[in-house]
């Protein structure tokens, strides 16, 4: 099951909309002890109401970082499979557009982005939807570019 954050609550949550692209960082956080927030909670308790897409890369990178988890003893083996199976639950989108090498390249140079989050950079740019993210680098590039982000305030205050 989800870990739930035990910050105290808020007493306004943020409107989320209908649909979104949900980056990976997020997703962790809700398996992950320690990295739950007020805002991931609230992301996690509004999934089953919104039209959530992920890029195809989501899965690789999703299982990757829980193999990263277990190997530093964060969790264990049962623990992995038992996230990976309460995650596949959760019936996300995936978005099977993957860009070219060429795009890749430019649209990472052009905002400062691994190509790794340059696709989920695209995914929320081509559908015209908001991108949910506690990454940094995804932060900065959504709001250079004018493009709709929702992200943690308490950890990227701002814009």
């Amino acid at each position: 099951m989800p870990r739930r954050s035990m910050r105290v609550r808020e007493p306004a949550a943020d409107h989320l909309p209908p649909a979104l692209v949900l980056d990976c960082s997020v997703a962790l956080a809700w398996y992950l002890d320690g990295e739950t927030t007020e805002f991931t909670d609230r992301l996690l308790q509004a999934t089953p109401d919104l039209e959530i897409w992920v890029p195809v890369l989501w899965v690789l990178e999703f299982s990757n970082a829980l193999f990263a988890a277990e190997r530093r003893r964060r969790i264990t083996p049962e623990e992995r499979t038992q996230i990976v199976g309460q995650a596949a639950r959760h019936g996300f989108n995936l978005d099977s557009h993957v860009m070219t090498l060429h795009q890749a390249n430019q649209l990472s140079a052009a905002h400062n982005l691994t190509p790794y989050d340059a696709a989920y950079f695209e995914l929320a740019q081509r559908r015209k939807l908001p991108l949910a993210t506690l990454d940094a680098a995804l932060v900065n590039a959504c709001r250079a570019a004018k493009l709709a982000v929702i992200t943690d305030v308490s950890i990227f205050p701002g814009k």
